[in-house]
């Protein structure tokens, strides 16, 4: 029984001191070399503001601190100690400078050095230069209202520049087009005899230079046509008639010759009603009683044209134009009348309308206008004086109520013959 407890202490002795040793001999594993740098080892071009960052693992998995080395030169100073991330953010670089690097990393007992890498920042970025060279030229008179504007300008670090032209009439031109790829920019339609003002400024990345202002006057060329005025019926006359005429006055002032697109409706924005008229009146047909028509027009001179201001009128009610002047005397187609004749018709006007007419007289069938004898008469009689004697003689008479004409049929009548 002794000798059973005593080999039982002794083998707890054992395992004991067994025990012990094997805590006492675990062996720690230094961290990994600090690797997959950022910047990239010999990267170039690098921003003068730019974050350090690299990866790095301990097989041990114990928490890891750094050590950053950084310098100019491949002898690196300390510039930060024991953080715990795997990114640092040095001061701002210098252009054009190339720096070392390195991580040392550390697991609390050990340290592990990481290799040394560089990168080379990018060269200090210069705005562009001042713009030079201007066409049209600086003070250059007689320009072409469409011409092709250009200048000169460089990058010194090589970037990419872009362009905003400014141009106006103003001594402080105004913005006219922005970034520009081209040295060029074709400007048209520019007004005649006019002074001008302008100026670029260049722009690359975030930075930019402003040229002076420079300027010039365009040519004389061609003067438009004088705004369409004095227009029939006035503006906002009312009561016109259906029938009426729209007539209006223009000029142009190197005397061309001009030629007019009437626009005419119902809307306060009227659509063309005739393209290229030559003529400063003219009849449109088919407008509606008590209705407001809009009317404008444009005159054209050939190189230029110009608007006139949009006027208005209102229709009154529907005129009728007179019946056909009938009932003759003589009697149509009668004979043996005597040379002493008088004219005489009847005729009425569905409106009431007061009637004014003209008498056609002569020996032919068709008569026209050289055949009229009397004009704007009231009365609905003529006294044609003494006659030739067996004689057929033709006429016709046609009414008038202020607006509207109707026209009779062509009568005739042959005289009495001859007395001995």
């Amino acid at each position: 029984m002794k000798q059973s407890l005593l080999f039982l202490f002794v083998l707890f002795i054992v395992l004991l001191f067994t025990a012990c040793d094997s805590e006492t001999t675990d062996i720690n594993t230094a961290p990994g070399a600090p690797q997959s740098p950022v910047p990239g080892n010999e990267a170039t071009n690098v921003g003068i503001v730019t974050e350090l960052t690299w990866s790095c693992v301990d097989q041990d998995g114990d928490d890891l601190t750094y050590t950053v080395y950084m310098g100019k030169t491949t002898t690196m100073e300390i510039v930060a100690s024991e953080i715990n991330d795997n990114h640092f953010l040095p001061d701002t670089l210098d252009y054009s400078q190339r720096y070392y690097w390195k991580i040392r990393s550390n697991d609390g007992e050990e340290t592990t050095m990481g290799a040394r890498w560089y990168f080379n920042t990018k060269a200090e970025d210069i705005p562009p230069t001042v713009p030079t060279n201007p066409i049209p030229a600086n003070n250059l008179t007689g320009v072409a209202v469409n011409r092709l504007f250009r200048w000169y300008c460089y990058d010194i670090n090589g970037d990419d520049i872009s362009f905003d032209l400014y141009l106006g009439t103003d001594e402080n031109p105004q913005i006219y087009v922005e970034n520009l790829e081209d040295y060029e920019y074709m400007v048209e339609n520019m007004e005649f005899h006019t002074m001008y003002y302008w100026k670029i400024i260049a722009k690359s990345n975030e930075l930019f230079t402003e040229g002076p202002v420079w300027c010039f006057e365009t040519e004389y060329g061609n003067l438009p046509p004088v705004v369409p005025n004095t227009p029939y019926p006035h503006d906002r006359t009312a009561n016109v008639s259906t029938h009426t005429r729209i007539s209006w006055n223009c000029s142009d002032p190197e005397g061309d010759a001009l030629s007019y697109d009437i626009y005419l409706g119902t809307d306060s924005n009227p659509s063309l009603l005739i393209q290229d008229f030559g003529s400063l009146t003219c009849y449109p047909e088919g407008l509606e009683p008590v209705t407001t028509y809009y009317w404008y027009i444009d005159a054209y001179d050939g190189n230029n044209h110009i608007s006139g201001p949009v006027w208005h009128f209102t229709t009154g009610a529907l005129n009728l134009p007179p019946n056909a002047p009938s009932f003759p005397w003589p009697a149509d187609g009668s004979t043996d009348e005597s040379v002493y004749a008088m004219l005489r018709w009847t005729c009425s006007d569905p409106d009431g309308d007061d009637l004014m007419y003209k008498v056609y007289f002569g020996l032919v069938p068709n008569l026209t206008e050289s055949d009229v004898i009397a004009l704007g008469i009231t009365d609905e009689n003529y006294d044609l004086g003494i006659l030739d004697y067996n004689t057929t003689y033709y006429w016709k008479i046609t009414a008038h109520d202020g607006e509207l004409t109707s026209t009779g049929p062509t009568w005739n009548f042959t005289t009495e013959a001859s007395r001995r």
